[in-house]
Protein backbone atom coordinates (compact mmCIF):
# COMPACT_ATOMS: atom_id res chain seq x y z
CA UNK A 1 0.00 0.00 0.00
CA UNK A 2 1.20 3.59 -0.81
CA UNK A 3 1.66 5.69 2.14
CA UNK A 4 0.08 8.69 2.68
CA UNK A 5 1.34 11.49 4.72
CA UNK A 6 -0.60 13.79 6.59
CA UNK A 7 0.80 17.62 7.50
CA UNK A 8 -2.28 18.84 8.85
CA UNK A 9 -3.42 21.26 5.44
CA UNK A 10 -2.41 18.91 3.24
CA UNK A 11 -2.39 15.48 2.33
CA UNK A 12 0.72 13.77 -0.20
CA UNK A 13 0.41 9.81 -1.46
CA UNK A 14 3.25 8.98 -3.08
CA UNK A 15 3.18 6.06 -5.35
CA UNK A 16 6.60 3.76 -5.84
CA UNK A 17 8.38 4.55 -2.98
CA UNK A 18 11.51 3.38 -1.72
CA UNK A 19 11.70 1.35 1.50
CA UNK A 20 14.15 4.06 2.97
CA UNK A 21 11.99 6.95 2.29
CA UNK A 22 8.75 4.82 4.06
CA UNK A 23 11.90 4.55 7.31
CA UNK A 24 12.67 8.71 6.90
CA UNK A 25 8.41 8.98 7.05
CA UNK A 26 8.18 6.96 10.07
CA UNK A 27 10.70 8.57 11.93
CA UNK A 28 9.52 12.57 10.60
CA UNK A 29 5.89 12.27 10.91
CA UNK A 30 4.83 9.56 13.26
CA UNK A 31 1.12 8.75 13.71
CA UNK A 32 0.61 11.76 10.48
CA UNK A 33 1.93 8.60 8.62
CA UNK A 34 -0.35 6.36 7.37
CA UNK A 35 -0.60 3.36 4.60
CA UNK A 36 -4.67 3.27 4.00
CA UNK A 37 -6.34 4.16 1.04
CA UNK A 38 -8.20 7.33 1.54
CA UNK A 39 -10.43 9.91 -0.85
CA UNK A 40 -8.78 13.03 -0.03
CA UNK A 41 -5.77 13.13 -0.60
CA UNK A 42 -4.62 16.32 -2.43
CA UNK A 43 -1.40 15.80 -4.12
CA UNK A 44 -0.46 12.71 -5.93
CA UNK A 45 3.75 12.12 -5.94
CA UNK A 46 5.55 9.35 -7.86
CA UNK A 47 9.13 8.09 -7.96
CA UNK A 48 10.08 6.67 -11.19
CA UNK A 49 13.23 5.24 -13.08
CA UNK A 50 14.63 7.34 -15.49
CA UNK A 51 14.69 3.90 -17.56
CA UNK A 52 15.58 0.36 -17.03
CA UNK A 53 18.88 0.19 -17.71
CA UNK A 54 18.83 2.77 -15.08
CA UNK A 55 18.11 0.90 -12.41
CA UNK A 56 21.28 -0.83 -12.54
CA UNK A 57 23.49 1.30 -14.40
CA UNK A 58 24.44 4.67 -12.86
CA UNK A 59 20.50 4.63 -11.34
CA UNK A 60 18.35 7.38 -11.46
CA UNK A 61 15.12 8.43 -9.88
CA UNK A 62 12.75 10.97 -10.49
CA UNK A 63 9.98 12.85 -8.52
CA UNK A 64 6.72 12.91 -10.36
CA UNK A 65 3.46 15.27 -9.61
CA UNK A 66 0.72 14.55 -11.71
CA UNK A 67 2.37 13.94 -13.97
CA UNK A 68 4.77 16.73 -13.79
CA UNK A 69 8.47 16.16 -13.58
CA UNK A 70 9.74 19.57 -11.48
CA UNK A 71 13.38 18.33 -10.43
CA UNK A 72 15.91 17.14 -12.21
CA UNK A 73 16.92 13.23 -11.57
CA UNK A 74 18.68 11.97 -8.69
CA UNK A 75 20.85 9.36 -7.46
CA UNK A 76 18.46 6.88 -5.20
CA UNK A 77 20.90 8.07 -2.36
CA UNK A 78 20.01 11.88 -2.94
CA UNK A 79 16.07 10.90 -3.09
CA UNK A 80 15.11 12.07 0.46
CA UNK A 81 15.43 16.00 0.12
CA UNK A 82 14.18 15.61 -2.88
CA UNK A 83 10.74 14.15 -1.28
CA UNK A 84 10.41 17.41 0.90
CA UNK A 85 11.30 19.55 -1.74
CA UNK A 86 8.11 18.12 -3.85
CA UNK A 87 5.64 18.56 -1.10
CA UNK A 88 6.81 22.61 -0.49
CA UNK A 89 6.36 22.46 -4.51
CA UNK A 90 3.02 21.26 -4.61
CA UNK A 91 1.92 23.55 -1.64
CA UNK A 92 3.62 26.42 -2.94
CA UNK A 93 2.65 26.30 -7.06
CA UNK A 94 -1.11 24.49 -6.57
CA UNK A 95 -2.56 25.76 -3.95
CA UNK A 96 -4.82 29.00 -4.22
CA UNK A 97 -7.14 28.12 -1.24
CA UNK A 98 -4.32 30.51 1.33
CA UNK A 99 -2.00 33.50 0.96
CA UNK A 100 1.69 31.77 0.65
CA UNK A 101 4.70 33.91 1.75
CA UNK A 102 8.11 31.63 1.53
CA UNK A 103 8.96 32.39 5.57
CA UNK A 104 9.70 30.68 8.65
CA UNK A 105 6.54 31.10 11.02
CA UNK A 106 7.37 30.52 15.14
CA UNK A 107 3.84 31.04 17.87
CA UNK A 108 4.44 31.78 21.18
CA UNK A 109 1.37 33.26 23.96
CA UNK A 110 -0.90 32.45 20.56
CA UNK A 111 0.79 34.94 18.74
CA UNK A 112 3.04 34.38 15.29
CA UNK A 113 5.94 35.70 14.60
CA UNK A 114 7.05 35.68 10.69
CA UNK A 115 10.44 35.30 9.24
CA UNK A 116 10.34 36.15 5.35
CA UNK A 117 13.87 35.67 4.24
CA UNK A 118 15.81 33.79 1.01
CA UNK A 119 17.67 30.48 0.83
CA UNK A 120 20.76 30.89 3.22
CA UNK A 121 19.43 33.28 5.48
CA UNK A 122 19.35 31.78 8.46
CA UNK A 123 15.53 31.57 8.95
CA UNK A 124 14.84 27.49 9.07
CA UNK A 125 17.98 26.98 11.95
CA UNK A 126 16.73 29.76 14.06
CA UNK A 127 13.03 28.55 13.93
CA UNK A 128 14.37 24.88 14.73
CA UNK A 129 16.59 26.40 17.76
CA UNK A 130 13.90 28.08 19.22
CA UNK A 131 11.17 25.65 18.32
CA UNK A 132 13.42 23.33 20.37
CA UNK A 133 13.57 26.18 23.21
CA UNK A 134 9.65 26.56 23.75
CA UNK A 135 8.71 27.97 20.95
CA UNK A 136 6.04 26.40 18.33
CA UNK A 137 6.98 25.92 15.00
CA UNK A 138 4.19 25.93 12.63
CA UNK A 139 6.59 26.31 9.25
CA UNK A 140 9.97 26.68 8.34
CA UNK A 141 9.71 27.10 4.99
CA UNK A 142 6.05 29.09 4.48
CA UNK A 143 3.02 31.09 6.40
CA UNK A 144 0.12 29.93 5.52
CA UNK A 145 -2.16 32.28 5.73
CA UNK A 146 -6.34 32.33 5.36
CA UNK A 147 -7.33 34.55 2.97
CA UNK A 148 -8.97 38.17 4.25
CA UNK A 149 -7.16 37.65 8.01
CA UNK A 150 -3.95 37.72 9.57
CA UNK A 151 -4.22 34.69 11.00
CA UNK A 152 -1.49 31.85 10.25
CA UNK A 153 -2.11 27.89 10.12
CA UNK A 154 0.22 25.80 11.05
CA UNK A 155 1.51 22.26 9.64
CA UNK A 156 3.27 18.94 10.94
CA UNK A 157 6.43 19.08 9.15
CA UNK A 158 10.37 18.69 10.13
CA UNK A 159 12.27 21.54 9.60
CA UNK A 160 15.04 20.94 6.93
CA UNK A 161 18.54 21.80 8.28
CA UNK A 162 21.67 22.61 5.42
CA UNK A 163 25.52 22.41 6.06
CA UNK A 164 26.80 24.03 9.06
CA UNK A 165 22.76 24.21 10.58
CA UNK A 166 23.00 20.65 10.99
CA UNK A 167 25.86 20.96 13.45
CA UNK A 168 24.57 23.95 15.13
CA UNK A 169 21.55 21.90 16.18
CA UNK A 170 23.30 18.98 17.39
CA UNK A 171 25.67 20.81 19.51
CA UNK A 172 22.93 23.13 20.63
CA UNK A 173 19.92 20.78 21.06
CA UNK A 174 21.36 17.62 22.23
CA UNK A 175 17.96 16.12 22.18
CA UNK A 176 16.38 16.87 18.71
CA UNK A 177 15.67 14.13 16.63
CA UNK A 178 17.50 14.21 12.93
CA UNK A 179 17.19 12.37 10.23
CA UNK A 180 20.02 11.25 8.42
CA UNK A 181 22.22 13.47 6.41
CA UNK A 182 21.46 13.26 2.56
CA UNK A 183 25.52 14.43 1.19
CA UNK A 184 26.43 16.32 -1.85
CA UNK A 185 22.81 17.18 -2.91
CA UNK A 186 22.44 20.58 -5.51
CA UNK A 187 22.04 22.70 -2.08
CA UNK A 188 24.83 20.81 -0.46
CA UNK A 189 24.42 18.62 3.42
CA UNK A 190 20.42 17.93 4.00
CA UNK A 191 19.01 16.81 7.51
CA UNK A 192 15.70 17.32 9.03
CA UNK A 193 14.65 17.72 12.34
CA UNK A 194 11.42 16.25 13.97
CA UNK A 195 9.90 19.42 16.53
CA UNK A 196 6.67 17.72 17.37
CA UNK A 197 4.54 14.62 17.86
CA UNK A 198 1.43 14.48 15.60
CA UNK A 199 -0.66 14.50 19.32
CA UNK A 200 1.11 17.74 20.40
CA UNK A 201 0.39 19.22 16.42
CA UNK A 202 -3.28 18.46 17.05
CA UNK A 203 -2.90 20.77 19.52
CA UNK A 204 -2.31 23.70 17.81
CA UNK A 205 -4.58 26.48 16.36
CA UNK A 206 -4.54 29.25 14.04
CA UNK A 207 -2.76 31.99 15.55
CA UNK A 208 -2.58 35.92 15.04
CA UNK A 209 0.38 37.25 13.14
CA UNK A 210 1.97 40.19 15.11
CA UNK A 211 5.21 40.59 14.71
CA UNK A 212 7.18 39.92 10.85
CA UNK A 213 11.09 40.09 11.03
CA UNK A 214 13.28 39.96 8.15
CA UNK A 215 16.25 37.78 9.36
CA UNK A 216 19.87 37.76 7.91
CA UNK A 217 22.65 35.53 9.99
CA UNK A 218 26.12 36.74 9.59
CA UNK A 219 29.12 35.16 11.75
CA UNK A 220 30.52 37.15 13.76
CA UNK A 221 27.69 40.35 13.26
CA UNK A 222 26.53 41.90 16.00
CA UNK A 223 22.88 41.88 16.93
CA UNK A 224 21.73 44.71 14.97
CA UNK A 225 17.76 45.11 15.34
CA UNK A 226 15.52 47.78 13.12
CA UNK A 227 12.32 48.37 13.01
CA UNK A 228 10.92 49.39 9.02
CA UNK A 229 7.77 50.94 7.87
CA UNK A 230 4.46 49.32 7.12
CA UNK A 231 4.79 50.40 3.04
CA UNK A 232 8.18 49.28 3.09
CA UNK A 233 7.15 45.31 4.85
CA UNK A 234 4.35 45.12 2.71
CA UNK A 235 6.43 45.59 -0.65
CA UNK A 236 9.06 42.69 0.97
CA UNK A 237 5.91 40.47 1.49
CA UNK A 238 4.80 40.83 -1.72
CA UNK A 239 8.14 39.78 -2.41
CA UNK A 240 8.66 37.05 -0.61
CA UNK A 241 4.95 35.52 -2.03
CA UNK A 242 4.59 32.69 -3.72
CA UNK A 243 0.79 33.37 -4.97
CA UNK A 244 0.07 36.93 -4.18
CA UNK A 245 -0.09 37.87 -7.94
CA UNK A 246 -2.31 35.21 -8.53
CA UNK A 247 -4.80 35.95 -5.41
CA UNK A 248 -5.99 39.64 -6.89
CA UNK A 249 -7.70 41.51 -4.65
CA UNK A 250 -8.08 39.13 -2.24
CA UNK A 251 -4.35 38.70 -2.15
CA UNK A 252 -3.84 42.19 -1.76
CA UNK A 253 -7.55 42.58 1.42
CA UNK A 254 -5.29 39.26 2.47
CA UNK A 255 -1.74 41.19 2.59
CA UNK A 256 -3.54 44.39 4.03
CA UNK A 257 -5.03 42.39 7.29
CA UNK A 258 -1.52 41.52 8.18
CA UNK A 259 0.05 44.84 7.59
CA UNK A 260 -2.24 46.37 9.59
CA UNK A 261 -1.62 44.25 12.52
CA UNK A 262 1.85 43.76 12.65
CA UNK A 263 5.06 45.75 13.36
CA UNK A 264 8.14 45.08 10.91
CA UNK A 265 11.84 44.37 12.15
CA UNK A 266 14.98 43.53 10.18
CA UNK A 267 17.30 41.48 11.79
CA UNK A 268 21.20 40.58 11.19
CA UNK A 269 22.55 38.52 14.06
CA UNK A 270 25.06 35.53 14.66
CA UNK A 271 23.80 34.40 18.16
CA UNK A 272 20.16 33.70 19.27
CA UNK A 273 20.54 34.82 23.26
CA UNK A 274 19.76 38.17 21.54
CA UNK A 275 17.16 37.24 19.80
CA UNK A 276 15.41 35.30 22.17
CA UNK A 277 15.03 38.14 24.21
CA UNK A 278 13.47 40.33 20.93
CA UNK A 279 11.53 37.97 19.96
CA UNK A 280 10.27 37.53 23.29
CA UNK A 281 9.11 40.74 24.15
CA UNK A 282 6.95 40.88 21.00
CA UNK A 283 4.62 38.11 22.12
CA UNK A 284 4.74 39.20 25.49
Amino acid sequence: MNPVVDVGQYRFCFENCPPKIVKYFEQMYDESLSFEKRDDIDYFLSVNYTSVLRRFVKPQVCLYIDNQRPFNPVHPDLLMPSVEWGMNWCIASLDYSKLLIHSSVLVKNGKAIIFPATPGSGKSTLSAYFALHGWHLYSDEMAIINLNSNTVKPMHRPASMKNKSIEVIKRYCDEASLSETTFNTHKGDIAHVKLKTRQQFDLLEDAKIVAVVFPKFKVGSELLIQEITKVEGFAKLVHHSFNYSVLGETGFSTLKAVVENCTFFTSHFSSYDGMGMFLQELVD
